[in-house]
């Protein structure tokens, strides 16, 4: 059991505490707290961010416990547009939800494929690595920006998109280590698991959906240098 002294101060998403509890009041009250100029005009500019509390619209959580559902997102987004106007940040908002239906489109089109060792794909059956695979999860892989993130995972049960894709992709190209065991390890972890979107996206990071070409490796460094060139993520994480 968790209590509000649980959650992590430097949390993305503390659900420990009033604002992030779950339940349809939350969600809605969230919903409307993010629907508020400037940060739907800013998404496009900040999701990527690794840190910040309105960097991304975090309604995954809800989304995923359906305490609101895309619909009633979409159907404000498009009121806000009206008010407000539309622009990249908020099209990318929509654009998102559309990702989000995309993987529920492939798992009624392909099934139990969808968890197959090839997923989709012709690639071979890919290999595994126990102890490189426990040193991911554990957040000692020994780089850096990894590490971090594994870390934020494992402390708190959230992490941004972003870094999402970058441990992803280190588990999978550079320690060459089986897509499925990552997909488990942020099914057992992440606050806002979401089955389908979960398996989508390991999926596309590993080249074994709809996406013909071959995998999606993130190079660390850049990531890095794009994302954390001060430092401030990893000094909070690997400290």
């Amino acid at each position: 059991a968790h209590t509000e002294a649980d959650a992590h101060p430097r949390s993305n998403f503390p659900y420990t505490q009033a604002a992030c509890r779950g339940g349809e009041t939350s969600a809605l009250a969230h919903l409307q707290s993010y629907l508020t100029p400037p940060w739907p005009d800013r998404y496009k500019q900040s999701r990527n961010a690794l840190q910040g509390q309105h960097t991304s619209s975090h309604w995954s959580p809800w989304l995923a416990t359906g305490a609101v559902s895309a619909r009633r997102i979409w159907a404000q987004l498009q009121a806000y547009e009206q008010q407000h106007g539309s622009n990249d940040g908020t099209y990318w908002l929509w654009f998102e939800l559309l990702w989000r239906d995309n993987f529920r489109m492939l798992h009624l089109q392909h099934g139990p494929q969808l968890y197959a060792a090839r997923g989709l794909s012709n690639l071979p059956k890919p290999s595994h690595f126990p102890k490189d695979f426990a040193r991911w999860c554990s957040g000692q892989t020994g780089e850096p920006i990894v590490d971090a993130g594994m870390r934020e995972l494992a402390a708190t049960g959230f992490t941004s998109n972003r870094m999402r894709q970058i441990v992803a992709s280190f588990l999978v190209h550079d320690l060459s280590c089986d897509w499925r065991a990552g997909a488990a390890w942020f099914e057992s972890q992440l606050v806002d698991f979401d089955v389908q979107s979960n398996q989508g996206n390991w999926l596309y990071v590993s080249g074994r959906g709809t996406d013909p070409r071959v995998g999606r490796r993130f190079n660390p460094a850049k990531q890095t240098q794009d994302h954390d060139p001060q430092g401030r993520y990893r000094q909070v994480w690997l400290a």
